[in-house]
C-alpha cells in the first residue's frame, strides 16, 4: 500500500484556491497579503464571506473557512486584525503549497491531549497557588494565636502573683489581728487584775 504522503503531488485544493484568491488583484480591497508577504489579511469580512468564498468555495460560512485554514495548520497572527499566517505559505514562494498538508486525525488528538494535559498543569499550578496562600493565611493566624495565648499566659502568671501577695498580706493582717486581739485580752485581764486588787486594799 502507497504512503499518502508519496501519492500527493499537488498543492491542496483549499490551499491552491486560497493562493489563487490573493493573487487576484479584483479582491485586493478586501483579501490581501502583507507588506512582507509572509501572511495575509482579511479587510473587509463581510465582502469575503458572501463574494469570495461563494465563487471560490461555494459556500457562505466563514467560520467553517476558519476551520479550513486551522486543519492545514494555519496561525491567527493578530487578535486585532483577521490575519493569517503558514510558514509554507508566502507570496514569492508558490513551489512550496504542495508541502502544506492537511493535519492528520492523530496529530489533532495528540495537539488536544497536550492542550488538555497544558490545561491540567496550570489547573494544578494555579491550586498549589492558592493552597500556598491559604497555608500562609493559616500560619500567620496560628502565629498570631500563638502570640495571644503567650501573652494571656504571661497575665495569667502576673494575676496568680497578684493574688499570691494579696493572700500574703491577708494573712499578715489577720496575724496582726490575733496578736492585737491576745495583746488587748492581756490588757484587759491586767486591769481587771489591777480594780481587784484596789477592791482588796484598805483606804
Amino acid at each position: 500500500m502507497k504512503n499518502r504522503k508519496n501519492t500527493h503531488h499537488g498543492p491542496a485544493s483549499f490551499v491552491k484556491k486560497l493562493f489563487k484568491i490573493l493573487k487576484d488583484p479584483n479582491f485586493e480591497s478586501i483579501i490581501s497579503w502583507t507588506e512582507k508577504g509572509t501572511s495575509f489579511v482579511i479587510k473587509d469580512q463581510h465582502l469575503f464571506t458572501n463574494l469570495v468564498l461563494p465563487q471560490y468555495y461555494k459556500h457562505q460560512n466563514f467560520a467553517s473557512f476558519v476551520r479550513q485554514l486551522n486543519m492545514y495548520d494555519f496561525h491567527k497572527v493578530s487578535e486585532s486584525s483577521i490575519e493569517f499566517m503558514h510558514p509554507l505559505f508566502q507570496r514569492n514562494y508558490s513551489a512550496l503549497l504542495k508541502e502544506i498538508r492537511r493535519k492528520s486525525a492523530e496529530t489533532t488528538l495528540n495537539k488536544d491531549n497536550m492542550q488538555k494535559l497544558t490545561d491540567r498543569i496550570q489547573k494544578f499550578q494555579s491550586q498549589q497557588s492558592q493552597m500556598e496562600n491559604i497555608l500562609l493565611s493559616l500560619e500567620k493566624q496560628y502565629d498570631n494565636i500563638v502570640e495571644q495565648n503567650q501573652l494571656l499566659i504571661e497575665e495569667l502568671i502576673k494575676s496568680r502573683q497578684r493574688e499570691t501577695t494579696v493572700r500574703k498580706l491577708l494573712s499578715n493582717f489577720r496575724d496582726e489581728r490575733v496578736q492585737s486581739l491576745d495583746r488587748l485580752q492581756v490588757f484587759e485581764e491586767k486591769v481587771e487584775d489591777f480594780e481587784d486588787y484596789g477592791k482588796l486594799s484598805p483606804l
